[in-house]
C-alpha cells in the first residue's frame, strides 16, 4: 500500500527501521502511483538508482514486485515500462474493487476504531467542496488512510489486495489530476456510520453507492480528457539513451598544429 502508516492508527509497537529493499519498494511504488513516473513512460534501473541514491538491486527487487502488482512491465532489449492507464486498466479497476469491496460491508471495528475513522472524516468535511491542489490533496490523504484502517481490519490477503487496487484507483485519479479533470473525493460518511452500527445491509449499500459515484467520475474525467490531443508515445529506455548520446555534443581534439 502507498501509505502503511496513518497520522490516526493506534501503535502499539516501537518503529522498525527499513529495510534497503523496502525503502526502495516503498519509493518506487510512490513514485508510479503519484505519476511522478509517468504511465506509459520506459525507465532504466540504473537511471532510477541514481535519480532516487538506492542501490541498483534493490530497484530491481522493487520493480519486480511492481510488476507482479501489475504496475510496471518488463520489455526485453527496451527497459521497463510504467503501465499505461487505459481503457483495460480501468476496467478491471472498477471490476476489481467491486469483488473486493463488498467484504468490507461486515468489519466489526473497535471503538478506537471507529475514533480515527470519525476524525479522519472530519478532516474530508474540513475542506469538501474546495478544488484547489492543497485542498484536494489533504482530502484524498485522509480518504487513504481512512480506506486503510479499514483494510487492517481485514485479513492478509484481503489487505494486500485492497492496497493494490486502491493504489491502482490513487494512480488512475491523480493522472486525472494532471490532466487538469480532478475527481472530487469519496463521499465515505454513510460507510463509515453504518459500520459503527454494525448495519451490514446499509454498509453495503454505501460501498455500491460510492462505486457508482467513483465510476461516473472517472469516465466524465476521461471524457474531458480525451477531448484534448493526445501525448507523444512513450521512448524506450534504450532509445532515449541512444538519442542522448548522438544528439550531444562532443568535444574535439584541436589538430597539432593548433594546439601549439
Amino acid at each position: 500500500m502507498l501509505d502503511t502508516s496513518p497520522a490516526f492508527a493506534p501503535s502499539s509497537s516501537l518503529p522498525v527501521a527499513e529495510t534497503q529493499l523496502d525503502v526502495a519498494s516503498r519509493r518506487l511504488r510512490k513514485a508510479v502511483v503519484s505519476c511522478e513516473l509517468a504511465p506509459g513512460e520506459f525507465v532504466h534501473e540504473a537511471a532510477l538508482a541514481e535519480r532516487f541514491a538506492l542501490g541498483r538491486a534493490g530497484i530491481r527487487v522493487a520493480l519486480t514486485e511492481l510488476t507482479a502488482a501489475c504496475f510496471v512491465d518488463r520489455h526485453a532489449r527496451q527497459g521497463w515500462q510504467i503501465a499505461p492507464v487505459d481503457g483495460a486498466l480501468i476496467a478491471s479497476v472498477l471490476d476489481g474493487r467491486r469483488r473486493l469491496e463488498p467484504s468490507l460491508a461486515t468489519l466489526q471495528l473497535s471503538g478506537q476504531t471507529q475514533a480515527a475513522l470519525a476524525a479522519l472524516l472530519g478532516v474530508m468535511d474540513s475542506v469538501r467542496g474546495r478544488t484547489e491542489p492543497v485542498a484536494l490533496s489533504t482530502a484524498r490523504s485522509a480518504e487513504r488512510q481512512l480506506r486503510n484502517l479499514l483494510a487492517a481490519a481485514t485479513g492478509t490477503l484481503a489487505r494486500r489486495w485492497l492496497g493494490d487496487i486502491w493504489d491502482h484507483a490513487d494512480r488512475i485519479v491523480r493522472m486525472l489530476d494532471l490532466a487538469g479533470h480532478p475527481v472530487p473525493p469519496a463521499e465515505l460518511g454513510d460507510l463509515v456510520s453504518a459500520l459503527a452500527a454494525g448495519d451490514a445491509e446499509a454498509a453495503s449499500l454505501a460501498i455500491a453507492a460510492e462505486h457508482r459515484r467513483f465510476t461516473e467520475a472517472i469516465a466524465q474525467g476521461l471524457m474531458l480528457a480525451a477531448s484534448r490531443p493526445a501525448p507523444p508515445p512513450a521512448r524506450s529506455a534504450r532509445r532515449s539513451r541512444r538519442t542522448t548520446t548522438i544528439t550531444t555534443e562532443q568535444p574535439r581534439p584541436l589538430p597539432k598544429e593548433q594546439q601549439r
